[in-house]
């Protein structure tokens, strides 16, 4: 039986987000390959199959790099930019530009060892565009589908670190 982690306390939220989402997966992998798989933007999709990523320069990732999200099927890059750099540790960015969901988005992905497992510990702050319209959106559906997808990223997170190397 495991025992009990205390989590990294992130848990509180600042003013200018209206709610957040934190999830924890238990992965048999180390901390190494977890940071190096989320810190490949050019392959997020791998675990955000809906949404694209590119980067805005070449060269080492590093605090203040800006990197894209599309959702597919939409023609507009939205970018955020990298805050921490952690290596095997952290890493959290920002959006930076115009959503036309979130008028404003900030995660903080962890990465720490409670046994044998690396727990890949992800909180989403988050505010939805639209005012009170966007507020009872998120409480009718947004959280509930954005939890999901965040939750199924870490199980294929999960399911590629821990896949055997050929």
């Amino acid at each position: 039986m495991r025992k009990s982690t205390t989590i990294p306390n992130n848990d509180a939220h600042s003013g200018i987000f209206e709610d957040f989402i934190i999830v924890s997966v238990a992965i048999t992998s180390s901390p190494e390959v977890l940071y190096q798989l989320v810190t490949d933007i050019e392959h997020l999709s791998d675990f955000y199959p809906n949404i694209k990523f590119k980067r805005a320069s070449d060269g080492p990732l590093k605090v203040g790099s800006i990197y894209y999200t599309r959702k597919k099927g939409s023609k507009t890059w939205v970018p955020y930019r990298i805050l921490v750099l952690e290596p095997n540790k952290r890493i959290s960015a920002e959006l930076v530009g115009t959503d036309p969901l979130f008028a404003a988005l900030r995660y903080d992905h962890r990465f720490f060892m409670d046994g044998d497992y690396t727990v890949s510990h992800e909180k989403v702050e988050y505010t939805f565009r639209y005012g009170i319209v966007g507020r009872i959106i998120n409480k009718l559906i947004g959280k509930r589908l954005m939890k999901k997808q965040i939750f199924n990223a870490h199980l294929k997170l999960k399911e590629k670190a821990e896949k055997p190397s050929v």
